[in-house]
């Protein structure tokens, strides 16, 4: 299996962020493109980790919302924190079920 197939069962980077654009607007936030995201590979056979960075002007209550998703608090800064691999899949299947 080569490295790229690895990775191939994880949500991708751009299903992430569309997800994420989703959430945003459901709180009312109409940013064209509210987040960048970026997906890191890990060595090892280790799953990959999101860097989510908010674009939007109103990062606080895109933060708190996605703070209740994952039950935890966001740490890396005020605009920007990481993701494991299975919080990202938590919020894209999480996110299908609700609409």
């Amino acid at each position: 299996m080569n490295s790229s197939e690895a990775f191939t069962h994880y949500p991708q980077a751009l299903t992430l962020a569309e997800t994420l654009k989703l959430i945003a607007v459901e709180a009312g936030d109409a940013t064209a493109k509210p987040f960048r995201v970026d997906m890191i590979r890990v060595h090892g056979g280790k799953p990959p980790l999101y860097c989510v960075v908010i674009l939007s002007s109103t990062k606080e209550p895109l933060r708190q919302r996605l703070e209740q998703l994952l039950n935890r608090r966001l740490t890396c800064g005020s605009t920007s924190f990481m993701l494991k691999a299975n919080e990202a899949e938590q919020i894209v299947n999480g996110s299908r079920s609700n609409f």
